[in-house]
């Protein structure tokens, strides 16, 4: 696993031999060029997103990939993979959080203590159930990938489409995700109860997308109800790119993407 930002250069490939299974290196460069160019990250259908603070830390780890924004303290976008051998059960797994060995500057779990008094959860951006198969399943609980989302919120709609895409992954083999925060001009969400300064997101985003090309896109509020259904938050990913001010699926010359509705239990 290993860590980038826009500040390093070629020398750095020594600290992540560990994530060569992940990376493919695609052509030669010089020092300078940026890193979206030289690599190809695995986790990213089509490149991973553009459009983050240049400040962001790019985290690469065997099963997801990550952009961690310090002044938010969340991760700007998450992207993954999630295959039929990767999901697992996780019922009897840790869900303790865990320092990130590469990014000081984050939330700590004692900045969670009273989250539910103001209607808030400690919550993940790459859920545990979709690579508790994997060797790697800990992965999930470094804090770069903690993020606080409502209880309603995680028990209803996100839940909803969680168990949709495990069920399509388990019909078709893979399915790749891209996650992560929206934040409104007008702050909506309820802020944990500390001093560190941080932003809790107002929404999230999902894309899930096939490498055939099928895919859907969804927002969710984090007043959502628990009762709504995933299928009512269904939106387009120039919508999202709006909200966010990203752009997905850069290395794709012209991405006409199907809908993959129905197979998320959507009509």
């Amino acid at each position: 696993m290993g860590l980038f930002s826009s500040q390093h250069r070629i020398a750095d490939l020594r600290k992540i031999a560990g994530l060569l299974l992940t990376l493919s290196l695609v052509s030669s460069f010089p020092q300078t060029v940026s890193l979206a160019e030289e690599f190809r990250i695995g986790h990213c259908l089509h490149g991973c997103p553009l459009g983050t603070n240049t400040d962001n830390h790019l985290l690469l780890r065997p099963i997801y990939a990550l952009s961690y924004n310090t002044g938010n303290k969340a991760a700007d976008w998450a992207a993954y993979r999630v295959t039929t051998e990767s999901i697992g059960i996780a019922s009897s797994l840790s869900r303790r959080p865990r320092q990130d060995s590469f990014v000081a500057d984050t939330l700590q779990a004692a900045d969670f203590n009273g989250s539910e008094e103001v209607g808030l959860s400690r919550s993940h951006f790459v859920p545990l159930v979709n690579f508790a198969g994997t060797p790697y399943w800990n992965e999930v609980n470094f804090l770069t990938n903690i993020v606080a989302r409502t209880p309603n919120l995680n028990r209803g709609a996100w839940y909803g489409l969680e168990w949709s895409i495990r069920n399509l992954v388990n019909r078709e083999g893979e399915v790749f995700v891209v996650t992560g925060p929206i934040y409104k001009s007008i702050q909506e969400a309820p802020q944990l109860q500390t001093t560190r300064l941080h932003r809790v997101p107002d929404a999230f985003f999902k894309i899930v997308i096939t490498e055939a090309g099928r895919g859907s896109a969804f927002i969710f509020d984090q007043s959502v109800p628990v009762h709504v259904h995933h299928c009512e938050l269904r939106t387009t990913i120039s919508e999202i790119e709006d909200a966010t001010g990203l752009r997905f699926f850069p290395d794709a010359a012209q991405l006409n993407v199907i809908p993959l509705d129905s197979s998320l239990g959507c009509s």
